[in-house]
This record gives structure tokens, C-alpha cells and sequence, in this order.
């Protein structure tokens, strides 16, 4: 899977998500404004032997509170949604089949210039992939000399080489935060245009 159908995947799944929640926050913000309408009413009921200017002023207040209530909950929701994209994108990643797996990791091992050093895995990987992961990486660089390090790291997939005194971190945590960083002003600027 590559990083340009990742990011894609991310985006769409970020946009359905986003749109679920909009349209949950919208519906609870039309309550809110409903219901902040039908306070101020009553209030305006209460208020008709008050002056005009207090009576408007009392709507105005109730309506712009609810609004910004309003705002909070479309904003949270598709922060909620860019996340769980993250998630399901990494969750997404780590389900591969076990080829595919395997040569999703053999790029990117190929992209770190690592020719030597320990390959760190989860315990997970380690078991399922481990030792063909290793041969896929070697045979893939000529002059390659990985191997399988007996540590595990606590990561939902991906990889830590280390070499010497230099660890590079490419569990799928970091990738997709990378990837998140990288796309983080196109996808806020798809789901806030809604």
C-alpha cells in the first residue's frame, strides 16, 4: 500500500467520518438554537413590560451562546473524526496480508538506507513476519546484513532498526504521524469548508 494511497485513505475515511459527525453536531445544534429560541420567547413573554433594548439584548445573548455551543460541537466532532482516520488508517496497515505486509515494510526499510543493524518488531510481527521480513529485507538491497533483534517494541505494527547507538523509528505510530503532519492543512481545509 502506498503512502499516496494511504494519505487518499485517510482523507476519505477522515471525510465520512467528518460528514457522520457534522451532520450529528448539526442536528444537536439545531436543538440547541430551537431550544435557545424557545427559552428566549418565554423570556420575551416574562419581558413584554420591559423595554425593547433589554428584550433584544436577552435574545441576542441566548442565541450566540447557543451558536457558539453549537460551533464547539461541529469542531469536535471532526477533530474526532481526523483521529479515528489515523487510527483506522494504522489499524488498516497493520491487517495487510501478510505479502503485502511484508513488502510495505521491505520499502520502507529500503527508504531508511539501513544496510546493517538489529530489525525490531512487536512481539506480534515478530512471531507472523519476523524472519521472512529479514530475508525479504536483505534480498531486496544488495549488500544488506539486517537481522531479527530479540527485543520487541510496544507499536501496532512497523519498525525500529537499530544500528549501533542510532535507533530509527518507523513503527506505524510515526508513520502516520508524518503522514498526518504532511496532509494536516488539506484535510482541515476539507472539513472546515463544510
Amino acid at each position: 500500500m502506498s503512502i499516496e494511497a494511504i494519505t487518499d485513505k485517510i482523507i476519505s475515511d477522515a471525510e465520512e467520518y467528518a460528514g457522520a459527525r457534522i451532520a450529528e453536531a448539526k442536528a444537536e445544534a439545531e436543538r440547541i438554537i430551537a431550544d435557545a429560541k424557545d427559552e428566549a420567547e418565554t423570556i420575551i413573554e416574562r419581558a413584554k413590560s420591559q423595554n425593547a433594548k433589554d428584550t433584544a439584548a436577552i435574545i441576542h445573548k441566548t442565541s450566540s451562546a447557543a451558536e457558539l455551543e453549537a460551533r464547539k460541537m461541529r469542531l469536535a466532532a471532526k477533530h474526532k473524526g481526523f483521529t479515528a482516520a489515523m487510527e483506522e488508517a494504522m489499524d488498516q496497515i497493520a491487517g495487510l496480508e501478510k505479502k503485502a505486509y511484508i513488502a510495505f515494510l521491505v520499502g520502507i526499510i529500503a527508504e531508511t538506507g539501513v544496510r546493517e543493524g538489529e530489525l525490531i518488531l512487536n512481539s506480534k510481527d515478530r512471531k507472523a513476519v519476523g524472519a521472512k521480513l529479514i530475508e525479504a529485507a536483505n534480498a531486496a538491497t544488495k549488500g544488506s546484513n539486517l537481522k531479527l533483534s530479540s527485543e520487541t517494541i510496544d507499536s501496532k505494527g512497523g519498525f525500529v532498526i537499530k544500528t549501533g547507538d542510532i535507533q530509527i523509528d518507523s513503527t506505524l505510530e510515526i508513520m502516520v504521524t508524518a503522514i498526518r503532519d504532511s496532509v494536516a492543512s488539506e484535510v482541515v481545509e476539507i472539513l472546515f469548508r463544510k
